[in-house]
């Protein structure tokens, strides 16, 4: 699968390790997903067929039947090391779960066949961009939704994150540049309701010492991403 899938980089042996741990599952995850409901804002219907797109270990399965009220869950990766894993979550989530193989670009399902997507820090792996969001596109039925969570490219060019993780090179996108794929896509989205950006110290070069200290001599691009659109 690895071989052969040239619109994928795989992860570090490093960042593999670090999605099945409880510091990625509480303090990434859950806090992405929390955020990514409450932007949904309190109208959101339930969405019971909901896709986890680059599901790596499945330990966001649980959390898409609690907050979104997902009934019917298919986790799709690329990845067969983390394929293992997510079956195992799947086992354990209380509605059924379906865990597929198989690329972003090329999705083993039926045109809108899913009430909402879950893409969770999968674009910047991603080099043909925009065409993982209209594949996210196809999927989607009519006026579903799509929660899409990403880490900006001031995040992805850090020193720490090119030291330990592996991405491919030069496709990066400031949140403006994911948001203009997302629209060149065909999502639907407003701007001042749908979107946050943030720019947390963990995502800076020196860890935020310079702000906490009062010496930051410009403001920080957003280093994080998240997007609630719609088909």
């Amino acid at each position: 699968m690895e071989s052969t899938a040239t619109d994928w980089v795989s992860e570090s042996r490093f960042g593999k390790w670090f999605q099945g741990t409880d510091t990625w599952y509480r303090y990434v995850l859950c806090e992405a997903l929390a955020d990514l409901r409450k932007l949904a804002g309190p109208d959101l219907p339930p969405l019971p067929r909901m896709l986890d797109v680059g599901c790596g270990q499945g330990m966001a399965f649980d959390l898409l039947h609690g907050h979104f009220g997902a009934r019917d869950i298919t986790g799709v990766d690329i990845d067969p090391i983390m394929l293992r894993v997510a079956r195992e979550s799947a086992a354990r989530c209380p509605v059924p779960v379906t865990v597929k193989g198989g690329s972003v670009m090329r999705l083993d399902l039926a045109d809108e066949s899913m009430d909402g997507v879950l893409c969770h820090q999968l674009i910047h792996h991603c080099a043909n961009q925009v065409g993982a969001l209209r594949e996210l596109l196809r999927v989607l039925r009519p006026g579903g939704y799509l929660f899409l969570s990403e880490s900006c490219e001031a995040f992805i060019n850090t020193w720490t994150v090119r030291w330990f993780f592996t991405h491919p090179p030069g496709v990066q996108q400031p949140a403006e540049g994911y948001l203009r794929l997302a629209r060149e896509a065909g999502f639907r989205f407003d701007d001042a309701r749908d979107v946050h950006t943030s720019t947390p110290w963990w995502s800076l070069p020196d860890f935020g010492i310079a702000r906490r200290l009062g010496l930051a001599r410009r403001v920080s691009p957003p280093t994080e991403l998240l997007l609630v659109a719609r088909k």
